[in-house]
């Protein structure tokens, strides 16, 4: 498990598209970086090709208008934010026009879709915690945020027998404007434009199946200025930076009327801005090639005493599988008494889409992690392509040392 020579057949720069799934290479990190991006400068998780052959289907012309200008229906979160924000970086271009019509879009998130890492759509729909539907609408609300460019404030909530209902106006809405006295305004910032935008934003969440319906429908206009993040919200990252990005942006929500920020305005603070200063404090602990996540595991992995890669399982995009202390300590950990060893696995829990496969075993009644595979095969068309690789992790521990006599796994790999 030697991880010499780790940069072999690593000569170009790649990154996987979430849309068509494989993996896109190009020579050099400026050409990777293209494909990558919208026309104003934001990075995107779907590559230029895909987003293409889109804007090709609809012949390059805005989508002739039916009952929605965009119905999409998405299983995952990152799903919808993907969807969304593409089909509007292709058709708004944040330019009023009071002649233009409204353009409407329709978003259904399935029953298991989760909003948060502990917010789904199925607890909103059986606990009926009305605490907990009001966090995912306005979780989902700042995604509208995050992929329109448009800041809706909360009007109202109406409940039925079937479902829930949180209705949203455009920020900058003339009809706004009219509801508000200047003389009792304590302005902080330059006063804003106001436009007859018709912004209307609709989170339903349903009781009886658990999926959201957001309907939006709004005539595009200059974007909303975001949150310009503070010294004070910089500091407050900086000293909670040991939590997740989203705990950090759902604290910051909620403290968004505290006196300490009460002259800003931070409940207009984006996922995006606090995952940006979260990962400038950060990533200096655990990066090692600012150009390539694969090659930077592998370093990571490499420097840390008692880690090994596992040979054969290295593979880009594809695989990566590495040993714990718990495991290349002969000398601490006696490989003879790991008579037991359990297999668990794990879906969803990074931005690439990896498989996570951990071997444990309980020794001296506590559980250690042996080894860690991840394993993304959505990319390979071959048989047995996922059985073929979880065979040759096993075979590595098995060769190494490790000849357990009871295997425990709560899953199927005759198909894999």
């Amino acid at each position: 498990m030697n991880n010499a020579n780790i940069r072999l057949n690593l000569s170009n720069y790649s990154q996987k598209c979430t849309s068509c799934r494989t993996l896109v290479r190009r020579d050099t990190l400026q050409e990777l970086q293209q494909m990558f991006v919208s026309h104003d400068g934001r990075p995107l998780k779907s590559c230029k090709t895909c987003r293409d052959n889109r804007a090709l289907k609809s012949g390059g012309r805005p989508i002739t208008r039916t009952s929605y200008d965009l119905d999409g229906h998405y299983d995952t979160h990152d799903e919808f934010i993907e969807g969304v924000s593409s089909f509007l970086e292709q058709h708004d271009d944040h330019k009023f026009d009071l002649a233009a019509q409204s353009m409407r879009i329709r978003a259904v998130l399935s029953t298991n879709t989760f909003v948060e890492t502990d917010v789904s759509m199925t607890d909103c729909a059986q606990t009926g915690d009305r605490a907990l539907q009001t966090r995912a609408a306005m979780l989902l609300r700042n995604d509208i945020f995050d992929c329109t460019g448009y800041y809706f404030q909360s009007r109202r909530c109406t409940e039925k027998n079937d479902e829930i209902k949180f209705s949203f106006t455009c920020s900058r809405s003339t009809e706004r404007e009219t509801e508000r006295d200047p003389l009792k305004i304590q302005r902080y910032t330059i006063a804003k434009e106001f436009f007859d935008c018709r912004g209307l934003l609709h989170i339903i969440i349903s009781k009886d199946n658990g999926s959201a319906v957001i309907v939006y429908e709004h005539r595009g206009h200059t974007e909303t200025p975001k949150f310009h993040v503070t010294d004070e919200v910089r500091s407050y990252i900086d000293t909670h930076k040991l939590l997740s990005p989203r705990q950090i942006y759902q604290n910051l929500i909620r403290m968004a009327y505290d006196s300490q920020f009460e002259e800003t305005d931070l409940h207009t603070i984006t996922r995006q801005q606090v995952y940006n200063v979260w990962l400038s404090f950060t990533r200096m602990q655990w990066e090692r090639d600012p150009t390539n996540d694969f090659l930077s595991a592998q370093l990571l992995i490499g420097e840390r005493d008692g880690y090994q890669l596992v040979d054969g399982l290295q593979e880009q995009g594809v695989s990566l599988a590495f040993v714990t202390p718990c495991f290349s300590d002969a000398v601490n950990y006696d490989r003879a008494k790991m008579s037991e060893i359990f297999v668990d696995s794990t879906f969803n829990t990074n931005k690439h889409g990896y498989e996570l496969y951990c071997v444990l075993t309980e020794y001296d009644l506590v559980s250690l992690p042996l080894s860690y595979l991840l394993l993304d095969t959505r990319g390979i068309r071959e048989e047995g392509k996922r059985g073929s690789r979880l065979t040759a992790w096993f075979t590595a521990l098995r060769d190494a040392g490790l000849n357990p006599k009871v295997v425990h796994t709560d899953k199927d790999f005759a198909g894999a």
